[in-house]
């Protein structure tokens, strides 16, 4: 018989139609499948838009101006100046009457003077007297002639190479004034 202290207590479950399908389709309670979808196109904008920042960024276009970094070392820029061009020939050909001598005039002590050498043939004797050079020849210099000034530029790894250079280009006949560019570069530890 049933114990008089202790009341009966009897537990009825009813099941409904939405307890159902939540327990059939193991979900948590409060999201549905259109939640889910809105969470995932969210998260795939915010990548997509977070990619556009980034690639932004750092495409645009480099301003000294505002770099952080100081630069190491200044190269200076070379003169607007662009080599002599060479004589130019002729297709036609217009034979001279009879070879005509010239006279080249003379200083009042009885010396002869020379017209000075063009800006061509003043390059093309520097180039063969660096060339000539053991040891600058293998260096990267260019010259540049312009009215007897010849500017040097490139670079060399000491100051001693810069004045030889500097000494053979002023040892070439018609050579004015130079503008020594060269730079000097020191190899790092």
């Amino acid at each position: 018989m049933a114990d008089s202290r202790r009341p009966s207590r009897t537990r009825f479950t009813v099941e409904t139609s939405r307890k159902r399908s939540r327990a059939a389709s193991g979900r948590k309670s409060g999201t549905t499948r259109s939640d889910e979808i809105w969470i995932a196109l969210s998260m795939i904008g915010a990548a997509a838009l977070a990619t556009f920042l980034a690639l932004y960024l750092t495409s645009r276009a480099f301003d000294p101006m505002n770099a952080s970094i100081a630069p190491q070392q200044v190269v200076p820029a070379g003169p607007a100046i662009s080599p002599s061009p060479s004589p130019k020939s002729s297709s036609t050909i217009t034979p001279s009457p009879s070879p005509v001598s010239e006279v080249s005039p003379s200083t009042p002590g009885g010396e002869t003077v020379s017209e000075p050498p063009d800006d061509v043939t003043i390059r093309s004797h520097i180039e063969a007297a660096l060339a000539s050079d053991a040891v600058v020849s293998k260096l990267d210099v260019s010259t540049l002639v312009d009215n007897g000034k010849v500017t040097i530029m490139g670079s060399v790894k000491s100051a001693e190479l810069k004045q030889r250079i500097e000494r053979i280009v002023r040892g070439i006949k018609g050579v004015n004034s130079i503008d020594d560019q060269l730079v000097i570069t020191e190899a790092t530890p």
